[in-house]
């Protein structure tokens, strides 16, 4: 299974880290309206997906290979969520385009992403790319920094760990 990782150049708070419940948080949708954590959680668990920006060549290849297994995380009753700090017609157009069926939440002055200790020293406080599990009672399962911004976590490696958080009863509970 693909382990969960804390990346030293991106420290976290206390409360965003693998077995404590998640950060709650109100953003903005690219439809512009808020969505919740606590709304999300009452459809079940979800994966989070902070990235960089819409329209980057990493970015565009990450969320389409989400996409591309997106019939893989339904059928594992995953939802996937995008956030980055693009504002709400950037993140319409983006998923336009691509057909993403998944939300993207704009967090403009990346207060979530720091909340979610997501931030990198080695980007000048931009955005690492990183991907957390949340379980539908709001307990973070896993959490994955990418240590540099030209990689990300493949469909595969996430479908890995949302198995053996599913079979082991944690996924849902």
């Amino acid at each position: 299974m693909a382990q969960p990782q804390q990346n030293p150049a991106t420290p976290a708070p206390a409360s965003a880290f693998v077995g404590n419940m998640a950060p709650l948080f109100t953003l903005e949708n690219d439809d512009g309206k808020k969505v919740s954590l606590i709304d999300v959680m009452l459809q079940g668990p979800s994966m989070l997906v902070f990235y960089p920006g819409d329209f980057t060549p990493v970015c565009t290849k990450q969320l389409c290979s989400y996409q591309n297994a997106m019939e893989r995380f339904k059928a594992l009753g995953v939802q996937v969520i995008g956030i980055s700090q693009n504002t709400p017609a950037q993140h319409k157009a983006f998923r336009q385009k691509y057909g993403f069926e998944f939300p993207l939440l704009t967090d403009p002055k990346r207060e979530l992403t720091k909340v979610y200790g997501v931030t990198s020293l080695f980007m000048l406080g931009g955005t690492s790319r990183a991907v957390f599990i949340i379980s539908k009672s709001g307990r973070i399962l896993y959490r994955y920094v990418e240590a540099t911004r030209l990689s990300h976590r493949n469909p595969d490696e996430l479908m890995e760990a949302i198995i053996q958080l599913k079979n082991s009863g944690k996924l849902t509970s």
